[in-house]
């Protein structure tokens, strides 16, 4: 339709599901009929110099991570790029209608890091993305948070990162303090058995305010076998000490990863369901997923050891990130679809599915306002 109604637009397609897919562009000629070109993996420097390149001399083998089609051949620009995250300036936000967005105020998007320290979990393709973990220096980061929040009139932040890594998040946290900066914020981190208590009362002085957890499976054997490397004490621990320290949580959780079986899945749910002061806690969401075999994940290396004895993809899925899969043990994918809308119906009887599981950014604006509440109401009487 875009090219229908302006010919001469130079169209181009980027984001993680097409770095997904770059085996599948070289082989899809009739998708540069819909768009001129794609950027894969990151595209500040990419989409930059292809500026360049469409003012001036237009030789886009000069643009990283571009895939284009000239003289009926399909080029794809390698080695792929990677972003130096000190280099890159702070987010630009100019433009957009922040004060129209249907939300008391605005809640931004920001990095810390890129990529994912922990490349291990066999169901997750996430790492793909940005090839290799990078870490942006705390100071840095403390002032593109400083700059934002002065700017924008916004002092709440999502921190999209993967995964926060623990020893930067303690030099970030001690410099937002340090500076007084009055900044809440949340970010996603794992179940480390060295995410102390000490760290999270750092992170709680810090503003953050919810910390989202891939928590996926609370059955040790599962979780071996997903390559979490989390223990459910480290889980019982780190949830506890959240909730005496009034930080809200998130938990995603998988059903149906190979092997597993029927009580295996319900023992995760239980531990939602039946852990009130979690469930019950203000803030608290809970994301139920059902188990996905991704293009790219871990687990497609070597998917005989993980139990699945038979991948299939209809040939007319030809830009399909899923697979259809047969297990030699454990629940069947069907099985596995009617155990996850069991579990999805129980988790979500003890969730508030709006605000906190509807958005989690807009659910960080309801937990500010239910502290500042609190705040004033334990305020002395002068």
């Amino acid at each position: 339709m875009l090219k229908e109604a302006n010919p001469g637009v130079h169209l181009t397609i980027g984001g993680s599901i097409f770095t997904r897919l770059v085996d599948n562009l070289r082989r899809c000629p009739s998708l540069f009929e819909l768009a001129d070109d794609f950027i894969v993996f990151e595209g500040e420097t990419a989409l930059l110099e292809l500026i360049n390149q469409l003012s001036g001399k237009r030789d886009f083998s000069k643009v990283p991570n571009l895939i284009y089609r000239s003289n009926g051949k399909i080029t794809v620009n390698q080695p792929f790029y990677s972003e130096n995250v000190n280099a890159l300036p702070a987010p630009n936000y100019d433009g957009f209608p922040l004060g129209r967005y249907l939300s008391p105020q605005t809640v931004l998007p920001v990095q810390f890091s890129r990529g994912c320290y922990y490349k291990d979990c066999a169901f997750c393709a996430l790492t793909l993305d940005h090839q290799n973990f990078r870490q942006k220096d705390p100071g840095k980061t403390v002032d593109e948070l400083q700059a934002l929040s002065e700017k924008y009139e916004a002092p709440f932040f999502f921190f999209t990162d993967e995964c926060f890594a623990l020893s930067p998040t303690k030099r970030l946290c001690q410099q937002i303090r340090d500076r007084n900066l009055r900044v809440q914020w949340t970010a996603e981190m794992r179940f480390e058995k060295n995410l102390t208590r000490d760290l999270l009362t750092l992170m709680r002085d810090a503003g953050c305010l919810k910390i989202v957890f891939g928590l996926e499976s609370f059955n040790q054997r599962v979780m071996d076998f997903m390559k979490k490397g989390i223990t459910q004490a480290s889980v019982h621990r780190i949830v506890g000490d959240c909730l005496d320290l009034g930080i809200a949580i998130h938990c995603y959780v998988i059903a149906g990863f190979p092997t597993e079986t029927e009580s295996e899945a319900l023992e995760t749910m239980n531990f939602i369901v039946n852990h009130e002061r979690l469930h019950s806690s203000y803030g608290f969401s809970c994301q139920p997923c059902l188990f996905d075999l991704e293009k790219e994940a871990p687990i497609m290396s070597d998917p005989a050891s993980y139990g699945i004895r038979r991948i299939m993809r209809p040939a007319s899925e030809d830009l399909s990130l899923g697979f259809f899969y047969e297990v030699a043990e454990g629940m069947t994918p069907d099985e596995a679809e009617r155990v996850y809308q069991h579990i999805y119906g129980k988790i979500s009887e003890v969730v508030c599915e709006l605000p906190f599981n509807y958005s989690m950014a807009d659910g960080l604006l309801y937990i500010a306002r239910a502290k500042a509440q609190a705040q004033q109401m334990s305020q002395p009487v002068g």
